[in-house]
Order: C-alpha cells, then structure tokens, then sequence
C-alpha cells in the first residue's frame, strides 16, 4: 500500500479519481493496491533471443503459480527447447504447431524431420486450423476480402508479432482441451523463427475470444510497426 497526495483546486473541487472528501480538507489521501513487474525488451526481433525468452519464462514459472507452458513451435525446434527446460519439473509443456497443410509438414518440412522425436518423447502437441485464419484466409485468397478474424490477428501484431501469435496458440490449446479458461498459464511465441516474446494469459475458448486476458508481458522485442502485407 502506497499513499499518493492529491490537492485541492481553487474553486473547491479535489483532484484524483475516487477520492473521498473530507470537509475543508486541502489534500486527499488515495490507498492503491499494484505490484510491480519487470520486462525485457529485445532491441530487435530475432531467433537469437530464443534462449533468453526461455530463461526468462522458467524464471516466471518458479514463482509458482503456473503449471502449463504453451509454446509456439513451427518446425517443432523451439518445443523442443523448452520441454528440454522443464524436462524433470512438474511443468507441463504444451507445443502448438501450424496447420497440417503448412509447409512445415510437407515432405522434408521442419515438422516432418521433427514428428518422430515428439512421439519417442511421448510429447503431446496440438495441431489444428488457426485461430485467426482459417477459411477466412481461403476467402481472402479467393476474394481479396477480409473478415473480423484477419483484422483482429493484424490488430493484435501491433505490439509484435509474438503477441499475436501468443494469443492465437492459446486460443487452440484450450480449443483442443490441453488447457481450460479458468487457469493462467505461460504463452511463448517468436517472429518467424525461435521465440522472443512470453506472456502470461488467462486462456478462453475461442467461442468465448473477448473472456482471453493478457495479464502479464515477461518479454517482448521493440518493433517498428507491421512490416509485412496484410495476411
């Protein structure tokens, strides 16, 4: 608890919000419950940051009010890193890939070479249509249209493209039953490749997109705006 002065105005009137007024008194006292959080910030976007996101995620976790980690993992490179990071915790390692069409499980993708190592692991993962795209992409495609869903996945890379997709690999996860709404877990996701953003989200189904919360930024790069066309 912290107490913070405010003053009264000439005509009478006190400053500050939800204050409570004292007759005659000249200042105001307002008792504010916070904590304070510290975040990194990467000087750029960059696989190179994968690493330091990881540290600074297990750091999160130890504080001991998470149990599951979701991770956005492509190839399958980066889910590998951080179950190798929690490998021996009770953390539960939650890898949410690309669509099964992606060219990551083509033949000679990332995820093809990577698929067997996930199932000798006994690594469940989750893999399934995007949150934000979907056959909105296809309709896109075919009719240089776009609908909610687009717009909100570009909206929601203005921060980074990390936080987008940390929102997005929610979304499926709880989707797809690996987490429920109604416990807070970590979310990390990168630009491209790798990882350089970690948050701490309360999950919502999909159906259910505006009950999602953002509830703490762990890391994030400084970016300059979206740089690439509207997909």
């Amino acid at each position: 608890m912290l107490k913070f002065k405010y003053f009264s105005f000439p005509d009478g009137k006190q400053s500050g919000p939800d204050a409570k007024t004292y007759k005659n008194a000249q200042e105001l006292i307002i008792m504010s419950d916070f904590i304070t959080k510290k975040i990194t910030y990467f000087s750029k976007t960059s696989a190179e940051n994968t690493g330091k996101a990881i540290e600074l995620a297990a750091e999160r976790v130890r504080e001991g009010d998470i149990r599951k980690v979701v991770i956005a993992t492509s190839s399958g490179d980066t889910g590998l890193l951080v179950y190798e990071a929690f490998k021996g915790t009770d953390i539960e390692v939650i890898p949410v890939l690309l669509n099964a069409g992606s060219k990551y499980s083509a033949p000679g993708g990332g995820w093809t070479k990577n698929r067997s190592r996930y199932d000798k692991l006994g690594l469940k993962y989750v893999q399934g249509t995007q949150a934000f795209s979907g056959v909105e992409r296809a309709v896109n495609a075919r009719w240089g249209t776009v609908g909610p869903a687009l717009l909100m996945s570009d909206a929601l890379r203005i921060p980074c493209e990390g936080f987008k997709v940390c929102v997005e690999i929610t979304l499926m996860a709880c989707d797809s039953g690996f987490i429920v709404p109604d416990e807070k877990v970590i979310a990390i996701a990168g630009t491209g490749r790798g990882a350089d953003t970690v948050m701490v989200v309360k999950p919502a189904y999909s159906g259910q997109f505006f009950d999602f919360a953002v509830q703490e930024i762990v890391c994030k790069p400084i970016v300059a705006g979206i740089k690439h066309e509207a997909r």
